[in-house]
């Protein structure tokens, strides 16, 4: 039974408790700090090790939208109570450009599910992703737990080609086309970018290169 596979459970105040499967409580730490920036991808255990460990830090929990995070910024939300995804930046829209395009994945924690039930057998952490419509390489990651919804984890990361070792060549970091680049203007495209290159480091012959060289590159176009 779903009992004698639930060791703990999650109890937010005003909702439902959430179980948790024992080996997934078993294989995961629990965390006493949760970073405010990261600059690379968490793995799936580090992700769930932050959603279980939650409960235990309400502090974690951000109250108000931020907008437009910087690269790298980790920020942890109750979706009934911050509409998360009103951040400020524009984000690639699918072909009727009404709706952002998102990538829905379920992500295994340790490749445990092979040990659970019927009932929890599926993946137990979810992830949607979406990329900028402006610099393809800056990506919103969103993840939770199937057994806790309502909580979310959100990841803001700009990531240049592997071998680039981490550095980025900001001429590669175009809009997707001419039309995309005709409805910014400078100040539209300076406050959506600078964010998202914070803390990375440029590369290439032209040697130095700042934002508002790239935003020129782009209004070029």
């Amino acid at each position: 039974s779903s009992s004698s596979l639930c060791s703990a459970s999650l109890e937010n105040k005003g909702s439902r408790k959430v179980f948790l499967p024992n080996k997934l409580l078993e294989s995961l730490p629990r965390l006493s700090r949760l970073p405010h920036e990261c600059l690379r991808w968490n793995t799936n255990e580090e992700i769930a090790a932050y959603l279980v460990s939650f409960n235990r830090h309400e502090e974690w929990l951000c109250c108000s939208l931020r907008t437009r995070p910087k690269n790298g910024s980790i920020i942890l939300y109750n979706r009934k109570k911050v509409k998360y995804r009103n951040d400020g930046y524009s984000w690639k829209k699918r072909k009727d450009g009404k709706t952002t395009r998102e990538d829905h994945l379920k992500l295994k924690v340790k490749g445990m599910v092979q040990a659970l039930t019927r009932l929890l057998c599926s993946q137990c952490l979810y992830g949607c992703y979406v990329h900028s419509s402006i610099v393809p390489t800056f990506h919103r990651r969103c993840y939770w737990l199937l057994q806790n919804p309502d909580i979310v984890l959100v990841h803001y990361l700009n990531v240049p080609s592997l071998e680039d070792s981490g550095k980025c060549s900001p001429l590669l970091c175009t809009v997707a086309s001419r039309h995309d680049s005709a409805r910014w203007s400078r100040d539209d495209l300076l406050g959506q970018l600078k964010p998202m290159f914070h803390s990375m480091r440029w590369s290439g012959a032209a040697g130095e290169f700042s934002i508002e060289d790239l935003v020129q590159h782009i209004l070029e176009r």
